[in-house]
């Protein structure tokens, strides 16, 4: 389903066209001129609009909505309007009056390749990322610098990726570095580049990750890490475009559309000496603000569903569903490590789920309202002490201890969504040796 924009000022146009889309599961808003459909402040995948409209043309919203796909309506006679509308970045004209059934198709090819396709890792309707989705929309073609703000575990480089996605530069790769995972001494020499000679182990000239991002978007993860030094030479990029290699004094000038991202509060940082003032303004001309689970609460069985489905057909457990009373327990569950946290909770119950039916237990949440029955699955069933927390290699012992008596190599493999070779590795890694009775071709 997707949200759709209908600008016409025909009544009878108007109610056809918005009764057959609705009939097909479509929600449809309406404009009846140009200002009223300018206004329209709602996150929307398409726009169908006139060629004629009582305040000037339908063609002056292909550049208002960019990059949302425009669809352009005209009458037989307007056909040099509908060139015109495709050579301003219209993503189709189609004549009057409208087959729906045209109008369909093309509204199915426009909605996914629009730019709300590029949120499906972005899933959420709730008002906070609602708001999110539209700033992203707004600011992703200005390519000016933008910083985001949220906890760990947010979703802050998916936004930094949509970001990319919907701007001029999203036919060259976005160059994403986590300056907390570099070493010190090491993120100069890595983000600037170095030549031969320039410390030891330089033994040749290396382009940099900056270089490397040149006409494309550079990603700096948790850029509060990044040491004093690094973050004065960053300035430098920020200011004049410009780079020099550690150990060279020559100046290589590059294009890159800057993207931070921070779980800390900079503004503390530069009040502290640890974060340089200059740069934070540089950094800070768009905040977004990347919402923790818990201010989703709309969004927290959705998310659920959604990496249920990709962890349950990647493992080849298509059968399983939540039950009530691990729905209830996701649902009151806090959530500090927010959807990161709710996607690994949710790929290990997959992996220890032994039924068709994935319950709270399951879940190992220390959950403050453990449900005491559960009807979903048509029986009504006992509470069970929530499980520890475990790590994902402790899943995998876990599992495989528990089932190697009755499963063979290749059926483990095929329940934890592996090969028998990647099982095999992870055997020999965590010392749990095969069965005997167990072929050891791979």
């Amino acid at each position: 389903m997707a949200t759709l924009l209908l600008v016409t000022d025909e009544a009878i146009i108007r109610k056809s066209i918005q009764m057959a889309l609705e009939q097909h599961g479509h929600k449809v808003l309406v404009a009846e001129s140009r200002k009223e459909a300018m206004s329209q402040d709602s996150v929307i995948d398409c726009v169908i609009s006139e060629h004629r409209l009582s305040d000037g043309s339908g063609i002056d919203l292909i550049s208002h909505f960019k990059p949302v796909p425009l669809i352009l309506l005209v009458g037989q006679v307007s056909l040099q309007a509908g060139i015109v509308a495709m050579r301003k970045g219209a993503f189709d004209c189609l004549t009057k009056p409208v087959d729906h059934q045209d109008l369909l198709r093309v509204i199915e090819k426009a909605s996914s390749s629009g730019p709300n396709s590029t949120a499906d890792t972005m899933i959420g309707q709730c008002d906070v990322m609602l708001k999110l989705k539209k700033q992203i929309l707004r600011v992703a073609p200005l390519d000016t610098t933008i910083l985001i703000g949220g906890e760990s575990g947010t979703g802050k480089e998916l936004v930094a990726q949509s970001i990319h996605q919907l701007s001029s530069r999203a036919d060259k790769e976005m160059i994403s570095v986590n300056c907390a995972a570099i070493p010190e001494s090491l993120i100069e020499a890595e983000l600037f580049g170095h030549v031969k000679g320039a410390f030891t182990g330089a033994t040749q000239d290396r382009a940099g990750l900056i270089e490397s991002a040149d006409g494309s978007t550079l990603f700096l993860d948790e850029i509060g890490e990044l040491p004093l030094e690094a973050q004065s030479r960053l300035l430098r990029v920020l200011q004049e475009g410009e780079i020099r290699r550690v150990g060279s004094t020559d100046r290589t000038y590059v294009s890159v559309r800057l993207v931070a991202a921070t779980h800390r509060n900079l503004l503390d940082m530069v009040a502290k000496g640890l974060f340089r003032e200059d740069l934070y303004y540089r950094l800070n001309v768009i905040e977004l603000r990347c919402p923790p689970l818990r201010e989703r609460e709309n969004d927290i069985l959705l998310l659920a569903e959604a990496f249920l489905d990709r962890v349950k057909h990647r493992m080849n457990r298509t059968e399983l569903k939540f039950s009530g009373g691990a729905r209830s327990a996701i649902q009151s569950h806090a959530w500090p490590g927010n959807v990161r946290e709710l996607g690994n909770v949710i790929e290990r119950a997959v992996v220890l789920c032994e039924g068709p039916m994935i319950d709270h237990a399951d879940l190992g949440l220390q959950s403050t309202q453990s449900p005491e029955h559960d009807f979903s699955a048509g029986e009504q069933r006992a509470p069970s002490r929530a499980q520890p927390m475990m790590s994902l290699e402790d899943y995998f012992q876990h599992f495989v201890l528990s089932h190697e008596e009755h499963m063979s190599e290749t059926e483990l493999a095929k329940r934890l969504g592996i090969s028998r070779k990647s099982l095999w590795e992870r055997r020999n890694r965590l010392g749990i040796p095969r069965r005997k009775d167990e072929p050891s071709d791979l």
